[in-house]
């Protein structure tokens, strides 16, 4: 499926919004990004996509108040009506898959390096619950339904 335009992907209208919208519109220029369906950005969300690397993002997906979603190598999907909280930030350094009609608390960090040398793709079943300040490290598996607790807790 191509990248949607005009109505069907949802930017930021303001004008001082106009960096953001101009580096997602690159980003859907570039074929790395793609959106399959409605997508909202709350106030300094951002999604960045390197080289090589590609972010998905299904119908439905919010990205919160300044959260962040990078892929720095491999493939990024976020599933259909997930919902990713404030100043939460979603890292791709070999591949993340998140399912549908999951949570991402705020402040919560998904895909980030842990232990030296332990690191593989990431797989956050449909419906899982990330709590906020809680942490998925880097190949990590997130069984569907589960709920990771918050401040402080590690997978």
């Amino acid at each position: 499926m191509t990248a949607p335009t005009g109505a069907d992907a949802v930017i930021p209208q303001p004008a001082r919004f106009g960096a953001l919208r101009l580096a997602w519109l690159r980003a859907l220029a570039r074929g790395g990004l793609r959106v399959e369906g409605r997508v909202t950005l709350a106030r300094g969300a951002a999604v960045r996509v390197a080289d090589g690397a590609e972010v998905v993002l299904g119908d439905g997906v919010h990205l919160g108040t300044g959260c962040r979603v990078e892929a720095l190598s491999g493939s990024l999907r976020i599933g259909p009506r997930t919902l990713v909280g404030p100043r939460a930030f979603v890292i791709a350094l070999d591949g993340l898959e998140i399912g549908p009609d999951c949570v991402i608390g705020a402040f919560a960090g998904v895909g980030v390096e842990g232990a030296p040398g332990a690191r593989g793709p990431v797989r956050i079943g449909a419906r899982a619950r990330i709590a906020a300040h809680a942490t998925v490290a880097s190949g990590a598996t997130v069984a569907p339904g589960t709920v990771v607790p918050s401040y402080g807790a590690v997978v």
